[in-house]
């Protein structure tokens, strides 16, 4: 919690500025993350997993079951806004399926605020575990999926953690990263190296001609080289891949 300074007025979008005055201020709540694999105590490679929009954190891991080598951990933070996927039914059959989603265009660099703590917060007590129990720190590895790539993108340009590996798994990437000069240089520096790899299906409607121009061009105007790797199939996690990508994860990679 931080102190009432921090409340500020902000436009309202649906009403005018002198019928109402809209007020935004941090509050404390609860939120979670999924551990797969490994304990932090005793992994050597640790993946904060990012998932897309509408999924929950523990159904976004399970393409990982079977696949984890055994000194990997597997952390899955959920994103903080929850809602159901489905529109409201007589019979309340649309409370079955739940989702979430990392942000909205409304209140939007609020909402990226807001995840970049809870993130940060998820990395720093990660990290403390493990590395009060080994004396190596675990090597780091960052993979979004769909909404996950934007938003692990923006974490890795101005938050905690520097991955020795950043996986871009069927998701545009973040465009207001480049234009801040900051986030983009910190960014730049943190995939030196190659660690960018860009993972697209073959079927995936998303993965069209012009969206990956877009990564191209994107990635070029930050000076960032990376790899690309596809697999059949569409837009979704491929099991037989993932595990390849957890296995060949050595640190320096």
């Amino acid at each position: 919690m931080t102190d009432d300074t921090t409340s500020r007025d902000v436009h309202a979008p649906d009403v005018t500025a002198r019928d109402a005055r809209v007020r935004e201020r941090q509050t404390l709540r609860t939120a979670r993350y999924v551990v797969v694999g490994e304990e932090p105590a005793r992994a050597r490679r640790i993946w904060f997993v990012l998932h897309g929009y509408g999924m929950l954190a523990g159904r976004f891991v399970r393409p990982f079951a079977g696949v984890i080598p055994a000194d990997t951990c597997i952390i899955a933070p959920e994103a903080l806004s929850r809602f159901y996927l489905d529109m409201p039914r007589a019979d309340g059959g649309h409370q079955q399926r739940i989702g979430a989603t990392w942000l909205t265009r409304e209140s939007r660099e609020t909402e990226i605020a807001d995840a970049h703590r809870w993130l940060d917060a998820v990395y720093d007590e990660v990290i403390r575990e493990a590395s009060a129990a080994q004396h190596t720190p675990p090597a780091v590895a960052v993979l979004g999926f769909s909404q996950g790539v934007a938003t692990a993108m923006r974490w890795i340009a101005s938050g905690h953690v520097a991955p020795q590996q950043f996986v871009a798994w069927a998701g545009g990437l973040a465009h207001d990263v480049p234009t801040h000069a900051v986030h983009a240089r910190t960014f730049a520096h943190r995939m030196q190296g190659e660690r960018l790899l860009i993972v697209s299906g073959t079927e995936d409607p998303f993965a069209t001609d012009a969206a990956r121009e877009s990564i191209r061009a994107t990635l070029d105007r930050l000076g960032v080289t990376y790899r690309a790797r596809t697999f059949d199939g569409a837009h979704h996690l491929d099991a037989p891949l993932l595990g390849t990508l957890l296995a060949d994860f050595t640190p320096d990679a």
